[in-house]
C-alpha cells in the first residue's frame, strides 16, 4: 500500500474534504483507508492509503502532499 499525508493549517474541513472527493470520484480512484486528524493549532492532517503508486503519485501532486510510504508504513497509518 501507499500513504500520502497532506497537512493544511486553517482550512475548511468540508471543502477540502470535497475538493479530494471531487478528485478521487474523477479520476475512479477508491483509497483503501482515508484518516484525517485534528492537530494542535488548527493544523488538519489528512493520511490516505492508495494500493497503486501511480494513485498516490498523482493524488499527492495536486494537493501538495507527501508520500510516506508503502507496506512498511501502512501498519501505521492511524497512529
Amino acid at each position: 500500500m501507499h500513504i500520502v499525508e497532506i497537512r493544511r493549517h486553517g482550512a475548511d474541513l468540508g471543502v477540502v474534504m470535497e475538493q479530494m472527493r471531487t478528485w478521487l470520484d474523477h479520476h475512479r480512484v477508491e483509497p483503501r483507508l482515508f484518516d484525517v486528524a485534528f492537530l494542535p493549532g488548527g493544523e488538519l492532517r489528512f493520511r490516505i492509503q492508495f494500493k497503486n503508486a501511480s494513485e498516490v503519485s498523482g493524488f499527492a501532486g495536486v494537493f501538495g502532499g507527501e508520500m510516506l510510504g508503502d507496506e512498511d508504513t501502512a501498519g501505521n497509518l492511524a497512529a
